[in-house]
């Protein structure tokens, strides 16, 4: 038996087929995975954007009119940004994404304050 006897037998082109079959499935899947992910931290952002804005309408905004200079206490900012993690938990929840597995649970008031940012400037 030689080397071209061998490479086209049957068994070792289904082995050569079988090969390249998973190294297509693994490149394709990599990237499929990839956007995955994307497309769930862009949803968990969005539940967090939600939450924030929330708040801000019904909490903050209510504050703020009660005031003459329109600042908020340390505990109430403090209370607010409670609010809007819990609210973004429960909105995510419903969506069935797992904030704190998503975003990070330690990183999870970073995204908040960075959310509040951009709708304080409007």
């Amino acid at each position: 038996m030689n080397l071209t006897n061998i490479l086209t037998s049957d068994p070792a082109l289904s082995l050569v087929a079988g090969v390249a079959g998973t190294i297509w499935a693994a490149v394709q899947s990599s990237s499929w995975f990839s956007r995955l992910n994307r497309a769930r931290l862009q949803r968990a952002l969005r539940c967090v954007e939600s939450a924030v804005r929330q708040v801000y309408e019904e909490y903050v905004r209510s504050l703020k009119a009660a005031r003459a200079d329109g600042a908020l206490t340390a505990d109430e900012r403090r209370r607010a940004r409670e609010l809007a993690r819990d609210r973004a938990v429960a909105i995510a929840r419903t969506d069935g994404i797992d904030l704190a597995a998503t975003l990070g649970r330690e990183h999870l008031d970073l995204w908040i304050e960075r959310v509040l940012r951009r709708v304080k400037r409007g």
